[in-house]
């Protein structure tokens, strides 16, 4: 069973101690799900993306104050709300835009000052349903957890998940979406 506390932890030691190809894995693992989260506050995944490089960028070139004891998911998300905030702060005192689009960064700035945010990406960040997500994982049966990770995590093709577990491939899209439906059921019960 993976670990991701631990993984994370290790990351952000091996990270903090300059090794590149752990910062590669972190940037591959947190790349997408960050720009997605991005994108909820500044709504255009071009601007989205070029704040999470900004971010990976900055992370690595402060990568000596890393703490990797605390959570490195909550601390990325948190980083990339910062740097949306900023970015959208920043968007305010632009001449350029437009006044609606001034008038809807303003708002969405009060908005998030005031803490209404609730979207579906800032529960990701926390903790409790983090834990959820784990013990959901570590409950599913031994094959279907195995081959849920080797999709999800690792990333890993039907094809390849087959090869690697000498199975069918219908074997592995018939557990991945056991899977997946015996999560939502978990969770939703959260």
């Amino acid at each position: 069973m993976i670990n991701t506390a631990l993984i994370n932890t290790e990351l952000a030691l091996r990270i903090k101690q300059s090794d590149l190809k752990a910062f590669e894995l972190l940037f591959k693992i947190y790349h997408k799900p960050l720009c997605n989260y991005a994108k909820v506050y500044v709504y255009n995944i071009d601007i989205a993306d070029e704040i999470v490089q900004e971010t990976f960028i900055s992370i690595w070139d402060n990568r000596t104050l890393i703490d990797e004891q605390k959570s490195l998911n909550s601390f990325l998300y948190k980083c990339i709300y910062n740097n949306c905030i900023n970015f959208i702060k920043k968007a305010q005192t632009n001449r350029k835009l437009s006044e609606a689009y001034k008038k809807e960064i303003e708002y969405r700035v009060r908005m998030l000052e005031e803490n209404y945010s609730e979207s579906y990406f800032d529960h990701l960040t926390n903790e409790e349903l983090e834990n959820s997500i784990k013990i959901a994982i570590e409950h599913l049966p031994d094959q279907c957890r195995e081959i849920f990770l080797l999709s999800r995590y690792e990333e890993l093709t039907y094809q390849q998940i087959a090869d690697k577990l000498n199975i069918s491939i219908n074997t592995v899209k018939t557990q991945l979406s056991r899977a997946l439906q015996k999560l939502r059921i978990d969770l939703k019960e959260k």
